[in-house]
């Protein structure tokens, strides 16, 4: 007995590294023949769930945590875990619920008060946010994790300084968090202060970096070269950051191209004129568009009005539409779409308007400004009928050079590749085209170049797009607390300036080969 439970724990062992090396396949495969026999295991169903979780399949993750807690209903990792995972199902009430229990379990307990603080965060509940964070500070005042999420608290809220002084702290604890680097040079002038540069230098030629943490370095010292308009440095430092990314990300081009195919082909013959939908209370203002447009900017402007409440980029309505229209490859739609009464089609927009209850805000106008919505524009008039579409466009050279010489936290292999990003700016046109043939007078652009050089008349006609009486404080946008979560965080906070425009000249010399992709 004593040998095989030896040999229990090794296989245990084996899998919990099976996990740490994210062999998933390994785990599911290894976990389930131990499980079978021995099914009051509960760490393996524990680990099972994170398996799961980590492939994105949240709802078996979910049925794995349960059975954890079936066998052990006070394992706390696994109450947590699940809190966790119904805040990537977006239910926040059900993972408020649970990482409360984890927390009424061990109050000190460090992993749900994260969780926790990311769940407050990501509802723009900051000052909730901060004191769970700070909290995790007492119990752990070395953690790099708790620090990284006060700096992106801080960042968001405008308060550059702590947030630059918290990733001070993080290079001390850990100068390999290079991480911590890339997010400092969104926040620093290196015309101004160079000393952050040196010290990259120095980093990237002293440490045996693996290449990831090379690719937050890479892109942080392009930031800095360019504001010191050095830019072949610059160049060099994009190029290799590109191409490490490249190497270690996945796009299906093709899957793109079909699955917008699928979409101009589903609503060609649509009749928009069917739909009767109930009016909401709420309206929304879809704020899309290519990353790097000034979707941010456009937010921060539309979102300084008194009534309107900025809700950031929200995921929910594509998830609403891959669970409602499409089949399981989720590229091809369900056959009996356009039989969908309004009765349906009123509960499936009511799962949006029920989402947005998890923000608390009584004003009336709500922004959406998840950029990838340009694909679901024939969904948005189906389910929200009144809703504004503001489409946010710039000089294509300019704006695929701003996506290629920046480093994103989701998107995928096609920013990092020159050919491929430009065809998905060719499909973003093409998309946005066909919208406005089909649905003229739905689509309002707002063009990047021409809000900097008309900001007064620009600014008018945006608010007058949203279907906003005109404010004052529309054009105070820089004083708007909103917070900002993307790679905007900075620029967006100032006055309008016009050093981004026609960017793409000056790295036109060094920059290979992408101007032909154009033609």
């Amino acid at each position: 007995m004593v040998l095989e439970n030896k040999a229990l724990r090794n296989k245990i062992t084996s899998i919990l590294n099976y996990y740490t090396i994210k062999n998933f396949d390994k785990v599911i495969e290894e976990a389930n023949r131990i499980l079978k026999k021995r099914p009051n295991i509960d760490l393996l169903w524990n680990i099972l769930g994170l398996t799961y979780q980590q492939r994105g399949n949240f709802e078996k993750a979910e049925m794995n945590f349960f059975r954890c807690l079936q066998v052990n209903p006070k394992n706390i990792s696994a109450i947590n875990n699940l809190g966790n995972n119904y805040k990537y199902l977006f239910n926040y009430s059900k993972s408020k619920e649970y990482l409360k229990k984890a927390l009424e379990i061990n109050p000190k307990y460090l992993n749900a008060l994260v969780n926790y603080g990311s769940l407050q965060f990501e509802l723009n509940q900051f000052s909730k946010a901060l004191e769970l964070f700070n909290q995790a500070l007492l119990i752990d005042k070395n953690s790099i994790t708790v620090r990284i999420n006060l700096v992106l608290i801080y960042q968001s809220t405008g308060d550059y300084k702590k947030a630059i002084n918290l990733l001070k702290e993080v290079n001390k604890l850990n100068p390999e968090i290079t991480r911590a680097d890339k997010m400092m040079s969104a926040l620093i002038n290196y015309n101004e202060n160079s000393e952050h540069l040196l010290m990259m230098e120095k980093k990237l030629k002293e440490f045996n970096f693996n290449d990831d943490q090379k690719i937050f370095l890479h892109f942080a010292l392009a930031k800095a070269y360019e504001d010191q308009k050095e830019f072949l440095k610059a160049t060099e430092h994009i190029e290799i950051g590109n191409n490490l990314k490249m190497s270690s990300s996945s796009y299906n081009l093709e899957r793109e191209k079909k699955l917008f195919k699928n979409i101009k082909s589903l609503f060609n013959n649509y009749n928009f004129k069917d739909n009767q939908i109930l009016k909401s209370k709420k309206k929304i203002i879809f704020i899309l568009g290519m990353p790097r447009s000034g979707t941010t900017l456009v937010e921060q402007i539309i979102s300084s009005h008194p009534d309107v409440y900025g809700a950031g980029e929200l995921s929910f309505l594509s998830r609403i539409v891959y669970k409602n229209f499409f089949n399981n490859d989720k590229i091809n739609f369900i056959d009996n779409f356009e039989k969908l009464t309004n009765a349906e089609l009123s509960q499936i927009s009511n799962q949006y308007f029920n989402f947005l209850e998890n923000f608390n805000t009584d004003k009336v106008y709500v922004t959406d400004k998840a950029l990838f919505n340009f694909q679901w524009i024939g969904f948005i008039k189906i389910l929200f009928p009144e809703a504004k579409i503001i489409n946010c466009t710039r000089d294509p050279k300019d704006n695929c050079l701003s996506i290629y010489k920046n480093l994103f936290e989701n998107e995928g292999h096609w920013c990092y590749n020159k050919k491929e990003l430009i065809d998905c700016y060719k499909l973003y046109v093409d998309l946005i085209n066909f919208w406005k043939k089909k649905i003229p007078g739905e689509v309002f652009d707002i063009k990047y170049e021409d809000l900097i050089a008309s900001p007064k008349t620009k600014i008018k006609e945006l608010i007058s797009a949203a279907g906003l009486e005109w404010d004052e404080k529309c054009l105070k946008y820089n004083e708007n607390k909103n917070a900002i979560k993307t790679l905007s965080v900075n620029q967006a906070r100032k006055k309008i300036y016009s050093t981004s425009v026609s960017l793409y000249e000056k790295y036109k010399p060094f920059i290979k080969d992408f101007s032909k992709y154009f033609e």
